[in-house]
């Protein structure tokens, strides 16, 4: 399966993803990154995630997609799906 790794930036700062997730395609790296922004937006914990934007690139260093971190799945995925292994 395809790795595809998940990066957090704000235009400023980038919060690299060095382990990523391995996928079964591009559709499904999409779908995790949406699930990972709305959990985000709906609970940010200690940060301010507004500006941020989540930036999906796969193995060979092709961006996948780009989702902003405030906007709505408009699947409407639960919350509680597998993470993105990020630290920031």
């Amino acid at each position: 399966m395809p790795r595809y790794n998940f990066h957090f930036t704000d235009g400023k700062h980038v919060c690299p993803d060095t382990y990523g997730l391995e996928l079964v395609d591009d559709e499904s790296a999409r779908k995790e990154a949406e699930l990972a922004a709305c959990d985000l937006w709906e609970d940010p914990g200690e940060g301010d995630w507004s500006g941020w934007t989540i930036e999906v690139m796969d193995e060979k260093g092709r961006r996948v997609t780009s989702i902003p971190v405030n906007s709505r799945s408009k699947h409407g995925y639960p919350r509680g799906s597998p993470g993105i292994g990020v630290v920031l």
